[in-house]
């Protein structure tokens, strides 16, 4: 199989969005009465609250609040700290209130400064905003409701940010149109409310934890006007980035109030971005015929659904809920929950639904509200006329939605979760806790091998990557040991058999069978079940060679019992913690037993099945310094052992093949006939499918099969790296036949260079060498 992997294949939409929202509100200054004030902290619980939201938004470091009671406070504040927002707290609008933030504004022109009023004035009032009001950046009603101060801030936030954001990733925006105080103040907390509630179940599929932050802040900004003025000029900024537009009907116009302003704004829209989806809000319901005539959705201020009319409006219209499947007379034929159903979904869509859904862009729409900024812009500008049918239309589109899934977890290890796991992942985990040393490394590697695209590259119809891999953590390790109170085996000295039996006579925790059933229904290939010690791959003193590692054919039809096996092996993997030989080791060095954690690696084997056998063609090991160099090799030049079948040959200490991989010809015991048949491999392990049930012990080799070479003479891999071995002639030959001895000699790979092995490791062992300094 072909792979070439290019340097824009890794996933660059996460560095990217480490740059988002660069600037927080981190401290507000409050201007109120004290008695506000202490309405705000005792009664409201205000700093209580907003920690307790900052945590469910997934948001770190709410911002804090310092109170003071009038101008000369505020100034002398400002004199000692910077401040990123004044919150003015006033009876009603009045001339104090304007003062005052005029006197703020010139002291710091760029702080945003905020009025809120427990009596908002009539609307004939604020139609415009004369003399030292214009200081004031937004005006709210204030009733205790903590979520309208959550709402401004996040608001101020959005303001703050949608110019960087927007030209750097793309972030969408929604524009929100309302000048009324009251309306605003019940309107925009649920917005918001409803945005963060669908983008959190958008970022569900995230692929990690890391991931979700990151996707929290690509989440679509609000950005709110008060007249027609500012909502056509924002519009103008950030036309190519707009989401959706809510606007109410009636708000100033040139200075005066003009009670058709909403309905211009939006037909404008409609003209110009006809994809754009549009919500017109309105206390007055003869307006609704207005609205359809745009055409737009319409939502009654004063209805006690509001909350769900605009939750209805983000799912149906903004793409934040299940991509729905229509036909064009609107009849539902199917759902998308995540990215990889609809792939599949469009595998098989009626051409009618799929050409109606692109004519609206929905699937663009869709892939935004995902903050899937780069897969929406390609998809977005795609008409039917660049394609010679909708057919092929709907394989381009499904081919770079594919694309775009697997390049998400290139190098990456990603959080398990069942419903969106693809069958073709990389390195996943279970558990918040440690991947164990062996499994950081791989991990590392899995890094590595995405950052260097010259190593694809030079190898292009070779496929170079970690074996898929889905570890344990060690938190799983530590809810076992707690669950079954085991911890009291680090001191005790129990035999190996002894310790096997009592893990083996105890239960996984339950979440964790769970999870390893629900990988069991995606993945029927044979599996390496591998320690990964937190000490085990340490640079000094590591604890390499100490545990176990049990391979399973996990080819039963049984579900319960390939369940039971992997579950067993997982067990075994942690019971060797406490074997002999890891506690005389740490008692060797210094450690004490109740240190060591223990995190479980399930990799898919890599070989291919040969009658009742599985096994790879050659494994082995390579270390990127020669300690014993020979002749023209020099120590840099590295040393690999490899061997037929599976890697217990090499890591044993049986008969394998060492040479250095810049020298692959320079073979010091092979130098003569003699020697090569005396070294030679006799013997090579596999393991075995379609067997009986077995049981798992202290010896991890329970479930391989140790073959002879001549018994294997008829599967490709002996025939393949064998040489003829004439007894004879007292010869041997290159090419092997039937007839003669198989001497395995891999002088294919290593002296005709039909594989090019040598030049794959040398390139490893530099990467690796250059990766861990």
């Amino acid at each position: 199989m072909t792979s070439t992997i290019h340097k824009n294949d890794t996933d660059p939409r996460f560095k990217v969005f480490h740059d988002l929202m660069s600037h927080k509100i981190r401290h507000i200054l409050l201007i109120s009465r004290q008695y506000d004030a202490w309405i705000m902290e005792e009664d409201c619980r205000l700093s209580e609250r907003i920690v307790k939201e900052y945590q469910g938004l997934n948001l770190s470091r709410p911002p804090r609040l310092q109170w003071v009671s009038n101008a000369a406070g505020a100034l002398a504040a400002l004199q000692q700290q910077r401040y990123d927002m004044v919150i003015i707290i006033a009876r009603e609008m009045g001339d104090d209130s304007a003062v005052t933030a005029a006197t703020l504004k010139n002291a710091c022109q760029e702080m945003p400064i905020i009025l809120m009023v427990h009596q908002a004035a009539p609307l004939s009032e604020h139609a415009s905003s004369p003399g030292p009001c214009a200081a004031i950046d937004r005006t709210f009603l204030w009733t205790g409701n903590t979520d309208v101060l959550l709402a401004l801030i996040k608001s101020t936030e959005d303001w703050i940010n949608v110019g960087p954001d927007a030209a750097t990733a793309g972030i969408r925006v929604i524009l929100f149109v309302e000048d009324s105080p009251e309306y605003a103040s019940a309107i925009l907390p649920t917005l918001f409310r409803e945005l963060v509630r669908q983008v959190q179940a958008v970022m569900e599929e995230s692929l990690n934890e890391e991931h979700r932050l990151l996707a929290m802040r690509a989440r679509p900004k609000i950005l709110m006007a008060e007249t027609y003025e500012k909502s056509l000029d924002l519009y103008e900024t950030y036309r190519d980035n707009l989401l959706g537009v809510i606007s109410d009907v009636r708000f100033p116009r040139g200075g005066r109030l003009d009670c058709a302003a909403g309905l211009r704004l939006l037909k404008r829209i409609k003209t110009e971005r006809f994809d754009v989806p549009l919500l017109l809000i309105s206390s007055e319901c003869e307006n609704r015929l207005q609205a359809e005539r745009i055409p737009a959705r319409f939502v009654d201020k004063n209805s006690p659904t509001l909350s769900s009319d605009i939750r209805r409006y983000f799912k149906a219209d903004l793409g934040f809920g299940d991509f729905v499947f229509r036909m064009p007379d609107g009849c539902e034929i199917g759902r998308a929950t995540h990215l990889r159903a609809l792939e599949k979904q469009l595998e098989q869509l009626p051409e009618a639904s799929f050409r109606f859904h692109c004519r609206r862009n929905d699937f663009s729409r869709w892939l935004f509200a995902r903050a899937e900024m780069e897969l929406a812009a390609r998809v977005r500008p795609i008409r039917d006329e660049h394609f010679a049918d909708a057919r092929s239309h709907s394989a381009y589109l499904t081919s770079i939605i594919h694309r775009r899934r697997m390049q998400r977890q290139r190098g990456v290890v990603i959080d398990f979760d069942s419903k969106y796991l693809d069958h073709d992942f990389e390195f996943c985990k279970i558990g918040g806790g440690s991947l164990g040393g062996k499994a950081r490394g791989l991990a590392f590697m899995n890094t590595l091998l995405h950052q260097h695209a010259e190593l694809h590259e030079a190898f292009p119809d070779v496929k170079i990557r970690i074996p898929q891999t889905l570890v344990i953590t060690t938190e799983g390790f530590e809810a076992f040991i707690e669950q079954n109170d085991l911890y009291g085996l680090a001191k005790r000295d129990l035999g190996d058999e002894e310790i096997a039996r009592r893990f083996m006579a105890t239960a996984l925790p339950d979440r964790l069978t769970r999870q390893l059933a629900a990988y069991l229904a995606k993945v029927r290939v044979p599996l390496a079940v591998r320690s990964s010690s937190l000490l085990e791959d340490a640079q000094y003193r590591a604890y390499a060679g100490l545990y176990n590692t049990y391979m399973l054919a996990n080819d039963r039809d049984d579900a319960d019992c390939r369940l039971a096996q992997l579950a067993g092996a997982v067990k075994m993997v942690f019971a060797s913690t406490y074997f002999s030989a890891p506690k005389a080791f740490s008692r060797r060095v210094g450690h004490r037993t109740e240190e060591e954690k223990m995190a479980v690696m399930v990799q898919q084997l890599v070989g291919a099945r040969w009658g009742s056998h599985f096994y790879p063609a050659i494994s082995g090991v390579a270390q990127s310094w020669n300690y014993y160099p020979f002749q023209q090799m020099t120590p840099q030049d590295g040393v690999a052992a490899i061997a037929l079948g599976l890697g217990k040959s090499v890591m044993g200490g049986e008969s394998s093949l060492r040479f250095s991989p810049r020298h692959p010809r320079l073979l010091p015991d092979r130098s003569t006939l003699d020697d090569l048949l005396a070294n030679a491999q006799r013997y090579f392990y596999a393991l075995e499918m379609g067997s009986a049930a077995w049981e798992l012990g202290v010896d991890d080799s329970a479930t391989l099969a140790r073959r002879e070479i001549c018994d294997a003479t008829d599967e490709a891999p002996v025939r393949t790296l064998s040489s003829a071995y004439d007894y004879r002639e007292g010869r041997i030959r290159d090419a092997f036949h039937g007839s003669s001895s198989p001497v395995v000699t891999f002088h294919p790979v290593l002296k005709y260079n039909t594989w090019p092995l040598s030049g794959i490791l040398s390139d490893l062992l530099a990467i690796g060498e250059a990766g861990m300094g």
